[in-house]
């Protein structure tokens, strides 16, 4: 009997802080498109993102509430993602569904007079790329329409970065006598001072317009002309310039493997995990991505012949089919599908089951979104699993639902700090996550500076005991920190350790337990990897807390030194320039355009940081 196949359901978004926070942990650090749902899983908001982790994670943030997230949030009830190969391709899938779904909270325009463009200057030696909304004038060039000033934000932005063409006001490039930031940063020529001749940086705009047109093409052949030239005239230099650009136009072209197809398609993708088969589908049109769905299969059917049932079931019952389909799998009724289809859909339809270079690309990020979808849904299930494991393995006698972690991270000796990782049950309890900062007398002294921390920990009587404790350290480390649990009076409670081995590999950790015995990792073993899990995570979560005191420290003996320059301004200044560095590398100019920094203040922030 054929399976049954079933779209699979949007995530619903948690309620309570801590599930918000693990929650957020999980979304996919790669380009994609969401989609925010209501209950009736109509889409009310599409966005893009070049990493849809950092950006979906701002709407849950207290300060970034606006009365729109605050009312988006409220109707919101289920998200879904589509993940891309590219920011350029989820920019171009973002614009496909607003315009076919239309939701409440993305900004409609009836037509495009309200859209925002990119417009190149024509009358001027030096044109300037800058985003355009209102009424199209003849004296310049229009590319677009881009959905929304984002979009057109990031578009410029890899304008200037490769043509480096500028994109301030003209009365700004005129009164300039030395370059800008955007100079400073790589985005910028600086044809304001001469630094750039006036046909070298035509040059520059046309090829710009060739990649705004989606010509890329055109533009490498562009590039094999000018590397042949300077080569034959000897200019290595500059002719190794136009090879770097080739090459990197050919890396776009490949991560961008999507796009460049002329038919439509869809690539798809079976995946079998622990008795659960996932078909996830991928479908292209006229060279751009235009959605994924994920299938599942109910049990009791044979996996030898998932596939052509599922090409069976769902394109011979649909409308409307591709004309190709696109997968890595042998199909022993290949022919005959084709034919079926192509006698349903009166019109040829293929089945490509050896992808060449595109295809393939297209396949990876249809097997991106199936898989992300079943770590996702096996989650919850695996943590469990091992829990279980290592309780059992470590011979515990009472039950096993909190685990905590402890390291120390210090700088050269100095500046110790603490982390305190939390695992419950239900994975990574960030809300637990604490830090101790360490006092000057135990720094530079890994057993002192665990003993202080116990010490601290537990003074909280208020506080429950983890089912189990695990301390970065070795034999020696251990012994001090049940003498420290001893000396405020905890007995009933259990600890191990895990130390580095020889080498410091993995393979060789070790793990301590509290009657003398040691025991190598054991690469089978669900709960030595959970151990090394545990500990990796609490190594991490250290580290970061120590990067961060190292730079806030280092930023305040820099800023603070600074004469006329408060708390107040000192935020302002970082919040605009983003780091020391930028501050440094910014111009008088550029610092005076602070609010609440006027031109001698600048002046006097620049002089001493270049003294």
């Amino acid at each position: 009997m054929d399976p049954k196949i079933s779209t699979e359901s949007p995530y619903l978004i948690p309620t309570q802080e801590e599930a918000i926070r693990d929650f957020i942990n999980e979304i996919p650090k790669s380009p994609g498109v969401y989609k925010f749902l209501d209950k009736s899983n109509n889409p009310i908001y599409i966005g893009k993102a070049k990493l849809l982790s950092k950006r979906v994670a701002s709407y849950f943030r207290q300060s970034s509430k606006t009365k729109k997230i605050t009312k988006l949030r409220q109707q919101a009830k289920f998200i879904e993602f589509v993940l891309t190969n590219t920011e350029l391709e989820s920019l171009l899938y973002e614009q496909f569904l607003i315009k076919e779904f239309k939701p409440k909270f993305n900004v409609q325009f009836k037509d495009d007079k309200g859209y925002p463009w990119i417009k190149i200057e024509s009358k001027t030696n030096f044109p300037a790329a800058r985003s355009f909304l209102g009424k199209k004038l003849e004296n310049g060039k229009f590319f677009g329409p881009f959905p929304n000033s984002y979009a057109v934000r990031d578009a410029l932005k890899l304008i200037q970065k490769t043509f480096k063409l500028r994109n301030c006001s003209d009365s700004y490039f005129k009164n300039r006598s030395r370059p800008c930031l955007q100079y400073e940063i790589g985005r910028c020529s600086a044809p304001c001072i001469g630094l750039v001749d006036k046909k070298e940086y035509l040059l520059e705009v046309k090829r710009a317009e060739l990649l705004l047109e989606g010509k890329s093409e055109d533009l490498i052949k562009h590039f094999y002309i000018s590397m042949d030239e300077f080569s034959q005239n000897k200019d290595y230099e500059k002719a190794a310039i136009y090879r770097d650009r080739i090459s990197a136009l050919r890396d776009l072209q490949r991560s961008q493997s999507i796009a460049g197809f002329n038919s439509s398609r869809d690539a798809i993708y079976v995946s079998s995990k622990q008795n659960k088969v996932k078909v996830g589908v991928t479908s292209v049109n006229q060279g751009w991505v235009t959605g994924h769905k994920n299938y599942l299969k109910i049990e009791g059917f044979d996996e030898k012949d998932i596939l052509e049932n599922f090409i069976t079931q769902k394109y011979l019952n649909d409308k409307d089919c591709p004309d190709f389909l696109v997968t890595n799998q042998k199909l022993d009724n290949k022919t005959l599908l084709e034919k079926a289809l192509s006698e349903k859909f009166s019109r040829k339809i293929s089945i490509v089951t050896r992808p060449g270079k595109k295809d393939k690309g297209l396949l990876d990020a249809c097997r991106a979104n199936t898989e992300y979808v079943l770590r996702k849904k096996q989650l919850d299930k695996d943590i469990e699993v091992k829990f279980a494991e290592l309780r059992e393995g470590l011979e515990l006698q009472n039950e096993l639902n909190i685990i905590e972690s402890y390291d120390v991270s210090h700088h050269a000796g100095k500046n110790a700090i603490a982390g305190c990782v939390v695992y419950t049950t239900q994975g990574k309890a960030k809300k637990l996550y604490r830090s101790y900062n360490i006092s000057q007398s135990n720094w530079g002294n890994d057993i002192g500076s665990m003993t202080e921390l116990i010490e601290r920990r537990f003074s909280d009587k208020k506080r429950e005991l983890p089912d189990l404790i695990i301390i970065d350290g070795g034999q020696t480390h251990l012994k001090h920190v049940l003498q420290a649990f001893k000396s405020i009076n905890i007995l009933d409670v259990n600890v191990i350790s895990i130390s580095k081995g020889i080498r410091r590999k993995a393979n060789f950790d070790n793990i301590h337990l509290p009657n003398g015995k040691s025991m190598t990792i054991d690469k089978a073993s669900i709960s030595h990897q959970f151990v090394q899990e545990i500990r990796d995570e609490t190594h991490r979560y250290a580290i970061t807390l120590q990067k961060k005191k190292m730079r806030k420290t280092s930023i305040k003996s820099s800023l603070d030194d600074l004469s006329g320059i408060g708390n107040v301004r000192k935020k302002k200044l970082l919040r605009y320039f983003g780091s020391l560095e930028q501050i440094k590398r910014a111009s008088v100019d550029d610092l005076s355009e602070v609010s609440g920094i006027g031109k001698s203040t600048a002046q006097s922030v620049y002089k001493e940081l270049h003294t």
